[in-house]
């Protein structure tokens, strides 16, 4: 008796650590400001600002460290420069 308690007790604490990963996987990450802004660094940020075309935008991404890079398409959920510099430009700049 004791044992079959033992082993609904894993099965049951196993299948509530799994229902918890799958919460953490399909939360949605929402892109701000804040979360941009530590991402790239304020420096990264103050280029990108003065940036006058989607071209200079689009070198600056290009020339970021790796890391940075990752971390912004991570956030993004996208490989394409396109939706970092759209994100940029709504979150970034207000023209």
């Amino acid at each position: 008796m004791v044992g079959a308690l033992m082993v609904m007790g894993i099965g049951l604490g196993i299948a509530s650590l799994s229902f918890i990963l799958l919460l953490m996987l399909l939360k949605e990450e929402k892109v701000n400001r804040e979360k941009l802004e530590k991402i790239l660094g304020n420096r990264i940020v103050e280029q990108l600002k003065q940036a006058k075309s989607e071209e200079e935008i689009a070198t600056i991404i290009r020339s970021l460290p790796t890391l940075k890079k990752s971390r912004l398409k991570t956030l993004l959920e996208s490989q394409d420069i396109r939706d970092a510099i759209r994100a940029i430009k709504t979150h970034l700049r207000e023209d």
